[in-house]
């Protein structure tokens, strides 16, 4: 692949970031003038924040079609040219691996930034000017690129991980020199990841985040190809995109958060933390309906207390008290679907609850109680798995729930 690289090269055009400087020869001034314009539009972007929707799918060696293993939705933040994450909803981003939130499956970073930025800020890049290209109806101009592995990817398969270099092409607008796309693929995937191929495309728009517009990525894919011909493909939606708030939470690793806005209001203030005792059985009904179709890993779940908490026969959490949960599962197979729930914390007139609870059982019309079922990873600590039917399945507001704090 280097030696194909060098072979274009010496074809054609082939001009290196390293250079930047006015040149005579039209296409290193258009370059020059590209770099320059993405650049400037990665240094005024302000830490901004989106709702990233990943539709995760598989194939086998064997199959021909993609097939839909889950949907995920998270909160990605561009905080000082870094990415980080958080549960929708949430407000806490996290300077943590990302399989804090999705521990299996493929997941990527860099689509947010990082990747233009290797490209268009690396000193090492070397760029090829292509000529004019068309996406679909809209007339651009198109160059490649080749980035070094000291300013390339890290790629990690089950528990190996490899620094890669990768190249390219970018398409850029007439007139405006936007970005409208960036295509990726690793370089030289070394034998232990097992890899045939790793690529990523990213699609590019002007966004407005409060009275200006901005060029963001609006939806990318990737695709992970082992050596035996399976792969994993993700289609990565951006939305909902606004400036990084100040009520916004950052946490670095175990250092405190930073970055809150001001203290917490009196009302919240005013509630005291509240513990429940060990083995404190919780019955949990749901509040709303999940529609398995649509809802996602990431999705905030609600329900209530379906009776008093008492702790030596006084009542410390009433029956409806509301408690707040998310979806960290939502395995789709052919015989039956698991739904994963972890629910976190409970809020009463009176008190705040953190839980950490574990699960007992589920009741429900769709609920599988004699089955044969399993997952395609380990149970997470305070996970609750509830084995569905197969198909379009809602499960039902009003499903109860049984947990042990």
């Amino acid at each position: 692949m280097t030696r194909a690289w060098l072979t274009l090269c010496g074809a054609a055009l082939c001009l290196s970031a390293q250079n930047g400087v006015p040149s005579n020869d039209p296409a290193a001034a258009l370059l020059n003038a590209v770099r320059a314009h993405m650049l400037d539009t990665l240094a005024r972007q302000p830490n901004y924040t989106c709702l990233e929707t990943v539709e995760r799918a598989y194939r086998s060696g064997k199959e021909k079609e993609f097939r839909l293993e889950d949907t995920v939705r998270l909160e990605v933040a561009l905080v000082d040219g870094t990415e980080m994450f958080a549960w929708p909803g949430s407000k806490q981003f996290e300077d943590t691996d990302i399989r804090t939130f999705v521990p299996t499956g493929m997941f990527g970073s860099g689509d947010f930034g990082l990747y233009a930025k290797s490209v268009f800020a690396g000193r090492l890049t070397e760029f090829e000017y292509k000529g004019e290209a068309k996406l679909g109806e809209q007339p651009t101009t198109r160059f490649d690129f080749r980035v070094p592995v000291v300013s390339g990817m890290r790629i990690r398969q089950l528990n190996v991980t490899a620094a890669v270099g990768f190249h390219g092409s970018f398409y850029t607008e007439p007139g405006t020199l936007d970005v409208l796309r960036l295509e990726v693929e690793a370089d030289g995937l070394p034998p232990k990841l097992d890899l045939r191929e790793v690529s990523d495309t990213m699609e590019y728009k002007r966004t407005r985040i409060g009275s200006s517009d901005f060029l963001l990525p609006s939806v990318s894919e990737s695709l992970m190809v082992g050596s035996r011909g399976d792969a994993s493909r993700n289609v990565v939606r951006f939305s909902a995109c606004h400036e990084f708030a100040g009520e916004s939470t950052l946490k670095f690793g175990d250092d405190d958060a930073v970055g809150a806005a001001g203290p917490p209001s009196s009302a919240a203030a005013a509630k005291p933390e509240l513990k429940l005792p060990k083995n404190t059985d919780l019955a949990l009904q749901l509040v709303s309906e999940i529609d398995t179709d649509k809802a996602a890993v990431g999705d905030p779940v609600k329900a209530a207390l379906a009776n008093d908490v008492k702790e030596k026969g006084k009542v410390i959490l009433q029956k409806g008290t509301e408690v707040s949960g998310r979806i960290v599962r939502l395995e789709h197979y052919q015989d039956f679907t698991v739904l994963g729930l972890m629910f976190d914390e409970a809020e009463s007139e009176t008190a705040h609850v953190k839980l950490e609870l574990t699960w007992d059982r589920s009741a429900g019309s769709n609920v599988l109680t004699t089955a044969r079922w399993r997952t395609n990873s380990p149970l997470r600590p305070h996970e609750g798995l509830v084995p569905l039917q197969p198909g379009h399945l809602r499960l039902s507001r009003g499903v109860v729930m049984f947990w042990r704090n």
